[in-house]
């Protein structure tokens, strides 16, 4: 099925995005942090290296099972299938929700989005204003809000995180997009290879189940750096209250968090889109 005209728009406008997202080499500073990463990263142990990666593999499928409990998932659904039945009624369950034009689409997700930011937000502040019970959770929170952010976008667009595939797509998805620059474009487009036609009918996932990749243990170390930043700047306090601490902690995973969300929309739009026009919806 050929698209319309202002899905074409849209085509090119993400075509345009990922060039643009993909081609962006960054400043000095952004450059040579980067590369302190790397050595860092380097330098660590093998063995310790692989039970690190185990270990965020294995949190990353406990936090997605975890937000994927029944009655939490009913309520999201309900709710994103109230918002899409203002635009059409005959929205009755997920799949339901391909009835919808693109531009509906975006309207709910970034309803969706917005609130995603707005808990992010909060998280980040209370982890510059809290004690060391909201630093130690700072990381399983931060994972959990975003995964959920892609989840939320996934079933916008009509993707049933009940089969195996989508949720494997979803984690393959955050990693992707929360690797270092250089290496998002090759993961990205990988992901896209995943998504044609021959997968569109999978229930279970039949590629790679390791999630993450040795390069994405700098995720966790970019948190720890926030962390510490974020503890010296509680010890400036303005009437008692770690003000600059909060804004740093708020910010800082606000950034992250749009980044995670801007990035997965775009996915799932080209996805919609792509499956469109190789099989019509």
């Amino acid at each position: 099925m050929s698209l319309s005209d202002r899905e074409q728009e849209l085509w090119k406008e993400m075509m345009t995005w990922e060039k643009t997202q993909f081609s962006q080499g960054g400043n000095d500073f952004s450059l040579t942090y980067q590369k302190w990463l790397n050595h860092s990263i380097h330098q660590l142990n093998p063995v310790i290296k692989k039970r690190v990666l185990t270990l965020l593999d294995e949190t990353l499928f406990h936090i997605h099972a975890v937000l994927q409990q029944a009655e939490l998932e009913k309520r999201s659904l309900d709710n994103l299938l109230l918002e899409a039945r203002v635009f059409h009624s005959g929205v009755n369950e997920l799949k339901d929700m391909k009835k919808l034009s693109i531009d509906q689409l975006r309207f709910i997700a970034h309803k969706q989005l917005a609130r995603q930011r707005i808990t992010a937000l909060g998280q980040g502040g209370l982890t510059g204003a809290g004690g060391i019970l909201a630093f130690l959770a700072d990381l399983p929170l931060m994972l959990a809000i975003n995964l959920r952010t892609i989840q939320l976008i996934a079933m916008v667009y009509g993707y049933d995180m009940r089969k195996p595939f989508e949720v494997m797509l979803v984690l393959k998805l955050f990693h992707a997009i929360s690797l270092p620059k250089e290496l998002q474009g090759i993961a990205w487009h990988e992901l896209f290879e995943e998504t044609l036609p021959d997968h569109h009918d999978l229930f279970f996932y039949e590629g790679k189940e390791d999630v993450v990749a040795q390069a994405w243990i700098q995720q966790p170390l970019k948190q720890l750096i926030k962390l510490i930043i974020v503890k010296f700047a509680k010890k400036k306090l303005i009437q008692g209250v770690p003000i600059v601490g909060i804004i740093i902690g708020a910010g800082m995973n606000y950034r992250f968090a749009s980044q995670i969300a801007e990035s997965a929309h775009i996915f799932y739009q080209k996805r919609w889109l792509q499956e469109k026009m190789e099989q019509g919806i």
